[in-house]
């Protein structure tokens, strides 16, 4: 018989175990499938760190400049107890202003109309009596001048 003939079967070479077989591979793949099933239903998403700084919700962008010499501003520094003087001056200010609201507002400014229009009245009271012809007491007319004086001196120490 000759070297390669058709009619002899080569004889059964061990298996290799470097090598898969079709089977070996496709179940091997089925396992890994489901064990990266399994992973990723047990893991924990979590959600993107966000980067750069964080953003705020109502943030400072005007700026107020103050000048101080060096004994008021350690003073400041002295009654913020070791707060940023900024940050203590922003909270004081705010407070006083919900606390106290600004001279000249409401009521103020009704005071103080009411008060011009006694004093206007006065005085219009004052030039149609003279202008009629009706002499006025001098003693009576200064001392009306000199009341409207006060009273406008007073009402422009109050306005802002």
């Amino acid at each position: 018989m000759a070297l390669f003939s058709r009619k002899k079967t080569p004889p059964a070479s061990p298996p290799n175990p470097f090598v898969e077989t079709p089977e070996q591979e496709a179940a091997r793949r089925e396992r890994e499938a489901a064990e990266a099933a399994a992973a990723e239903a047990a893991r924990v998403v979590y959600e993107p760190r966000k980067g750069g700084r964080p953003t705020v919700e109502h943030p400072r962008t005007k700026r107020v400049s103050l000048s101080l010499s060096d004994q008021e501003h350690e003073t400041l520094v002295a009654v913020a107890g070791g707060r940023r003087v900024s940050v203590w001056a922003r909270e004081r200010l705010l407070e006083s202003l919900a606390a106290d609201p600004t001279p000249g507002t409401g009521a103020e400014v009704a005071r103080l109309r009411a008060d011009l229009g006694r004093v206007g009245s006065n005085l219009n009271q004052l030039v149609r009596a003279v202008n009629s012809g009706q002499t006025v007491p001098s003693a009576e007319l200064l001392e009306a001048v000199q009341a409207t004086r006060e009273e406008l001196a007073r009402v422009r120490g109050e306005m802002p």
